[in-house]
């Protein structure tokens, strides 16, 4: 179970999905980040006072997170008592998670995370000085056959394996190629913004009214798109509107 790799576009060799280059040519990685959002006081909210709202684990919409096994119930000899560990996820479910996505067109996403498509979407820039650098926003990890991760008891209070606990979910998500920030404190409170906002996608039933108050709160110079149904095909494609 390992963390997910990116194919390079240019040299064909492959590299952790996190790195913004490939190592071997420089080659740009995943440099964008996007978040799917209803059009509500919450998402307005984020955009005028430049915060993000990261839920407590334990509130998001998978019942499994943080779960996982040891390899051994014994550690030094001694036995390991079943409830410590409930106690030790319990604590673990309070920290706050924040949840992002690699791509912008999914349509089980528009449906879920922006209101039946009525809501929008929030390019960020991925860079080295944000944090949605490599150390601090990771791919999750969607094991092939479904299992949860086994964790070796002498590494149990690693970073590393916090990391893989706090990231890996089932293949039935996969679909959303869903990104991570993990806070280091009890979650249910905002943060500032992860990285800069370079664009927004309208839903394709976002009113227009509703795609104005977002323009005159941003104001800024940044990029307008919309989703609109291909023609031809059950997907998205992602419509520049380059007049506004």
């Amino acid at each position: 179970m390992t963390e997910p790799v990116l194919k390079c576009t240019n040299c064909g060799s492959e590299h952790e999905r996190r790195s913004l280059i490939c190592p071997e040519c420089g080659n740009p990685g995943i440099t964008s980040l996007y978040k799917y959002l209803s059009f509500n006081q919450h998402s307005l909210s984020l955009i005028i006072n430049k915060e993000v709202w990261f839920p407590k684990a334990i509130d998001v919409n998978d019942p499994f997170e943080f779960k996982f096994m040891l390899s051994s119930m014994e550690l030094h000899g001694m036995a390991i008592n079943e409830a410590s560990l409930q106690d030790a996820r319990k604590d673990a479910m309070q920290l706050g998670v924040f949840c992002l996505s690699e791509i912008n067109d999914n349509i089980l996403m528009w449906s879920h995370y922006a209101s039946n498509h009525t809501g929008f979407c929030i390019e960020f820039e991925r860079t080295k000085e944000n944090d949605l650098k490599p150390e601090s926003c990771v791919p999750v990890i969607y094991p092939a056959d479904d299992s949860v991760p086994v964790i070796d008891n002498e590494n149990l209070e690693t970073n590393s394996t916090f990391a893989k606990i706090a990231t890996t979910k089932s293949k039935l998500w996969s679909y959303e190629k869903e990104w991570r920030i993990i806070s280091r404190e009890i979650g249910g409170r905002t943060y500032p913004l992860p990285g800069g906002i370079t664009s927004v996608i309208f839903g394709c039933r976002m009113d227009e009214h509703n795609r104005n108050t977002i323009r005159k709160i941003i104001k800024t110079d940044i990029k307008y798109y919309e989703a609109i149904e291909d023609d031809n095909q059950y997907k998205f494609k992602i419509k520049s509107l380059s007049s506004t």
